[in-house]
């Protein structure tokens, strides 16, 4: 990178890079351009970024997710889209929180989110398909369920491609299993 670069040409190359490693660009990641600019500052090279993000949020590398083949690398690549969505939860995805999560203590909200973050008990019980789109687990004696759903733009019916973040927005919903 050189100094006399310009941000905008840095955040393009940001872009090309985060393509190249993990099939999603800045906008799809819901990365932050003052954490860009940061990055930019600091001298970073744009593909170094990219791996630091990447690795940050526990994002697939497409060649990894090529390993796997035609069905296999859609499934995976939907599941890293996942995997960000409840990572960065609120900046890659919708979050909601149903009225029974939302009546309980603030700091017991503020746990549950971050189990929902950290979640990685995935089994083909839970995650039939791969896609980590659901999870369950115990709070304080009650049952929690998060499930990511995918909808068009507009958030008016199904996305059409779950794979794309340019045509899918990300819910993830947060319940007690009694509000199922």
């Amino acid at each position: 990178m050189t100094t006399d670069q310009s941000f905008i040409e840095y955040r393009e190359a940001v872009d090309a890079a985060m393509l190249k490693l993990f099939g999603i660009d800045t906008r799809d990641a819901g990365i932050d351009v003052h954490l860009i600019a940061s990055a930019q500052e600091g001298s970073q090279a744009p593909e170094d970024f990219a791996r630091w993000y990447g690795d940050k949020y526990d994002l697939t590398y497409l060649d990894d997710a090529a390993l796997y083949g035609g069905a296999a690398a859609r499934t995976r690549k939907i599941a890293a889209l996942n995997d960000l969505c409840r990572r960065a939860m609120g900046v890659t995805g919708r979050m909601v929180q149903t009225s029974g999560i939302c009546a309980l203590p603030s700091k017991d909200q503020s746990a549950i989110r971050e189990k929902v973050e950290t979640f990685d008990a995935f089994t083909a019980d839970n995650d039939p398909y791969g896609e980590r789109d659901f999870g369950a687990f115990e709070h304080n004696g009650q049952k929690i369920f998060w499930k990511i759903d995918y909808y068009d733009a507009t958030l008016s019916k199904g996305s059409e491609d779950p794979t794309d973040p340019q045509q899918t927005a990300r819910v993830l919903t947060i319940m007690l299993a009694s509000e199922y």
